[in-house]
């Protein structure tokens, strides 16, 4: 599946389930991601410190399914400031690449 395809897909989901009733402009889809980066961070936390020995600490979700919430909600919110995210991602590559290039 390409990036453009996963865009949509989420997209379409969103709207069939209503929920771009309920999230009507992109600060909302923003703090979304920001709330699931928050938990990426709490997992990884979790991991690589001893927060599981604490007595009120929670078992975090799983780290693969976390990062895929981080994509799912950076395609939401392109979608939701009409980005093409595919296009887009090609062109700041093309540029960090240029960018780069004498570093080596």
């Amino acid at each position: 599946m390409e990036i453009k395809e996963a865009q949509e897909l989420v997209y379409d989901h969103l709207k069939k389930i209503g929920y771009t009733e309920i999230e009507t402009i992109p600060t909302h889809a923003f703090l979304h991601l920001i709330e699931e980066m928050g938990e990426v961070a709490r997992t990884l936390l979790h991991k690589e410190t001893k927060r599981a020995s604490l007595k009120y600490s929670t078992e975090p979700s799983d780290i693969e399914d976390e990062v895929a919430d981080v994509f799912w909600q950076t395609l939401k919110l392109a979608s939701y400031l009409d980005i093409d995210l595919e296009e887009s991602f090609m062109k700041k590559f093309e540029k960090n690449k240029a960018k780069n290039k004498n570093l080596k």
